[in-house]
């Protein structure tokens, strides 16, 4: 810690921390910010508050919107080039466990790109949210019953909700608003593989319990915000993104697209959400 105490912020600094891993996710959020009338500004003083406990990533104040103070955290780098995924100093795990310290929210969005599951049924666009996190990559590899290869057995994977006031304010928003993108609210893969392979993808979608939640596609930074949960039935986060491929072998040919449409689909689902609750506490009507 280098900075000076003096750096330090009276907190809470805000109640809702809007968390992005890539360039494209700022920008989006940027630009969706814009169409919405909402607040997107960098804050010298914050910067220098995140610092002291450690944080490089960049910072912007959104205001208060919809009954939360609102900050966005940017994309961790290391050399410029953007940390994907939970682990390490710079993963999804770190980033929570810090900012929540220096920060006092409530809550956290993960918003940006994820990959779907069901293409014809599902679009490019289409945003996902999670009812329920899926980590993966808690399994078991067995032997394949005297066969060659292995076999992986996800049974010991525990599963785990989101935290019930942000996923009620995206239920409500997926009801009460009309967008040109589907919403589909399920179970979300998470893990560490960038997946390129159809038949990898549905063997998470066959062999992972989920529960009664149907899966709907699967990401990389969520399972890293459950390490900011300090008890078990207090979840502090909710995954929203949209999907950027299929997790197939064309992954890397339609990505390029997709990674336009995806998160600015994710962050105007998020905002609309949140002005929209602003309006009905204007009208004095419960969010």
């Amino acid at each position: 810690m280098s900075e000076p105490t003096e750096s330090l912020l009276p907190g809470p600094i805000c109640s809702l921390l809007l968390f992005l891993a890539t360039s494209a996710e700022e920008k989006a959020l940027e630009e969706a910010a814009q169409e919405y009338g909402v607040e997107f500004r960098k804050d010298a003083a914050l910067t220098r508050h995140l610092r002291f406990f450690g944080l490089s990533q960049d910072a912007w104040r959104l205001g208060t919107i919809g009954g939360e103070t609102v900050v966005a955290i940017g994309a961790s780098r290391d050399n410029g080039r953007a940390v994907m995924g939970a682990h390490g100093r710079l993963g999804s795990a770190a980033k929570a466990v810090r900012c929540l310290a220096a920060t006092g929210a409530q809550g956290i969005l993960q918003i940006g790109m994820a990959f779907g599951i069901a293409p014809g049924v599902q679009q490019i666009g289409d945003v996902l949210v999670s009812a329920l996190l899926l980590p993966y990559d808690n399994r078991d590899v067995k032997p394949n019953a005297g066969r060659p290869g292995y076999v992986n057995d996800y049974m010991h994977m525990n599963s785990d909700e989101p935290r019930p006031s942000l996923l009620e304010r995206c239920r409500r928003e997926k009801e009460r608003t009309r967008f040109s993108f589907n919403i589909h609210i399920g179970a979300m893969l998470s893990g560490a593989a960038r997946i390129h392979c159809a038949a990898y993808r549905d063997e998470l979608l066959h062999s992972v319990p989920h529960g009664n939640e149907e899966i709907v596609g699967g990401e990389m930074e969520g399972v890293g915000l459950l390490a900011a949960s300090l008890k078990p039935d207090d979840s502090v986060w909710c995954v929203v993104k949209g999907i950027s491929d299929f997790a197939d072998e064309q992954r890397d040919n339609v990505i390029k697209e997709g990674r336009k449409i995806a998160p600015i689909n994710a962050a105007r689902f998020v905002l609309s959400g949140l002005v929209n609750d602003a309006k009905m506490l204007a009208e004095g009507k419960v969010a």
